[in-house]
């Protein structure tokens, strides 16, 4: 029904369905990070080229791709992601990115030129993921993107800085971990992110899970022994399908988490 003085047609809602982005669909939830998101999109407020830094496992994949989730209404050509995990050969990370936009090689042009003819006068969000063993082709690319595409802004994971003129460098913390040396009662311990993550993280390992008086110290011993680092959190959580909290805490010694690699779609 049209109704008197109301327009007939409105906008298209902005969700990541009608916006231009390649951004992966999470299948679980993405815990705290409430200071660090905001953080770096101040930073991407004021700086062309933004690089999260920190360990194997410390959530950097999984920070960029939040922050760019809630900024893809603030780039008109939208926010898109391409994963350099995969990559073995530094001459394919301008074709990775020239794939991610469609861009095709052509005679006599090499790709970068070629992209910088495509994201000239686009505005939009390029996020690099896992650039640390690609450091001199990521850089180079960057630099000569930036220079060329005044629209562009750039954020990539890594676990050291690529060294190009402008970056602004974050370092991920790992979560909020407790002290289990203190008491805390349950209340206090939900307050950290790391207790967060592993209680929503075992739910999932173990259904009938749930933080209680009995287990609370060991949850804290775990995320404190695991240092906040999220991945490692999430292996440790993912042992409630065979062993107790209890068991698991009394065997971080002899585990053998792999927190290092790729951590896509984790917190």
């Amino acid at each position: 029904m049209i109704v008197p003085g109301l327009p007939a047609d409105f906008p298209a809602l902005k969700t990541l369905d009608v916006i231009s982005n390649n951004l992966p669909i999470q299948l679980n939830s993405f815990i705290g990070r409430e200071r660090e998101i905001e953080d770096v999109k101040r930073l991407l407020t004021e700086s062309r080229l933004v690089t999260l830094m920190g360990p194997g496992g410390a959530g950097k994949t999984r920070l960029s791709m939040q922050v760019a989730a809630d900024l893809i209404d603030q780039f008109p050509k939208g926010v898109w992601l391409v994963e350099l995990a995969p990559l073995t050969d530094p001459a394919l990370v301008a074709q990775a990115i020239a794939s991610t936009f469609g861009v095709r090689e052509a005679a006599g042009r090499s790709l970068r030129d070629l992209l910088v003819d495509f994201l000239q006068a686009k505005s939009l969000l390029l996020v690099l993921d896992n650039c640390e063993h690609l450091l001199a082709a990521c850089a180079q690319t960057a630099s000569v993107l930036l220079r060329a595409c005044p629209n562009l802004k750039i954020l990539t994971s890594s676990r050291t800085p690529l060294g190009v003129p402008g970056e602004v460098t974050y370092h991920v913390p790992p979560l909020s971990r407790p002290d289990p040396k203190r008491a805390h009662s349950l209340e206090q311990l939900t307050q950290f992110e790391s207790v967060r993550l592993f209680v929503e993280r075992g739910v999932h390992s173990q259904p009938r899970f749930a933080l209680t008086e009995a287990n609370a110290p060991a949850v804290a011993q775990i995320c404190h022994r695991l240092d906040g680092i999220p991945l490692a959190i999430e292996l440790a959580a993912a042992r409630l399908r065979v062993l107790s909290v209890d068991q698991i805490a009394a065997r971080l010694d002899r585990f053998k988490l792999p927190v290092e690699g790729s951590a896509r779609g984790r917190p």
